[in-house]
């Protein structure tokens, strides 16, 4: 599907008042399914396309090419109704190219719609970003990241297409629902999962992880200070604390990639900071910064690149 369409397809959405999550629930696919229609990552097939049609009220050939395709073996009674309703048209087209041209110079900023009824809606098109305040919650999204955050009587819904990303549901029985698995409660879903939302692999791993490591590093930050007085130096404890779950992630799942993306931006800074601060030595020390994103997209090829040795 070229981007277009993909664009016809979240115009039909947010003219019939639909969030993504709304809309996927009405034709029973995930959300995520109709993100990537949106983003022209993949096409819905035909069942889902005369869904659309039917939900939206138009022919496929309007929701696929935005024109209405007349056979020349219309009935005259056709013909009929829509010479009848021509002014009508005419008239809505007159309105709608009014409105292009009184917002013509104002494209490049985000579109603000409030009503009692409707509440606040607020798009951005140029970041692709969308938050709605009303009666059935609040709902922020994001659809070139993929992510969707909804708070309202259903409960909170986080989903996310980021390759490490999650999907989170709470449930009207008080059950909380994580990339498909469904716990009793947020603390069996605490007990069982590590900050990532992956389950833990080892009981070392889980050990390490549960540890209360940053009430530790606070009771030795106030120690060093009362004692020794190191207040301002006794704050670079606080770069223990990513090293140390970095080192827990190794620990339960040995891969050497997270390791090194958590324990290098951590140590980068820390450095940094050090030479700035302590030995007044800002430059030529800041230039370690530039490599955290370096590193960070180094690692992250390297992930992929590892998945998909596995998956062949």
């Amino acid at each position: 599907m070229d981007l277009v369409m993909a664009q016809r397809l979240v115009n039909r959405r947010k003219a019939a008042g639909l969030s993504q999550e709304a809309l996927a629930a009405q034709l029973g696919v995930s959300r995520q399914a109709v993100s990537k229609w949106e983003r022209s990552e993949s096409s819905p097939d035909t069942d889902n396309l005369i869904a659309l049609a039917a939900l939206y009220g138009v022919s496929l050939d309007e929701l696929l090419y935005g024109e209405a395709v007349t056979s020349a073996d219309d009935s005259q009674a056709d013909d009929e109704a829509q010479n009848s309703n021509a002014g009508t048209k005419a008239s809505d087209e007159a309105e709608e190219a009014e409105a292009s041209t009184e917002h013509a110079g104002y494209s490049d900023k985000p579109l603000v719609d409030i009503s009692l009824a409707r509440g606040i809606h607020v798009i951005d098109s140029n970041k692709g970003e969308e938050v709605h305040v009303g009666w059935s919650g609040i709902h922020v999204a994001n659809e070139r990241k993929g992510e969707e955050v909804h708070v309202g009587p259903g409960g909170l819904h986080i989903d996310t297409l980021e390759d490490d990303g999650h999907s989170v549901h709470t449930n009207d029985d008080g059950t909380v629902t994580i990339d498909g698995e469904t716990f009793s409660s947020w603390k069996e879903a605490h007990d069982k999962l590590d900050h990532h939302g992956k389950h833990f692999h080892t009981k070392v791993g889980r050990a390490w992880n549960k540890f209360p490591f940053p009430a530790l590093v606070t009771l030795a930050y106030l120690v060093l200070g009362i004692v020794y007085g190191t207040w301002a130096t006794g704050l670079f404890l606080v770069f223990l604390i990513p090293v140390y779950y970095a080192l827990g992630d190794f620990i339960d799942q040995r891969r050497l990639s997270k390791l090194i993306d958590g324990v290098y931006p951590a140590a980068a800074i820390a450095w940094f900071l050090y030479m700035w601060l302590c030995l007044g030595q800002p430059h030529p020390a800041w230039a370690i910064l530039i490599t955290i994103p370096v590193i960070k997209a180094l690692m992250r090829w390297c992930r992929k690149q590892w998945k998909h040795r596995k998956q062949a």
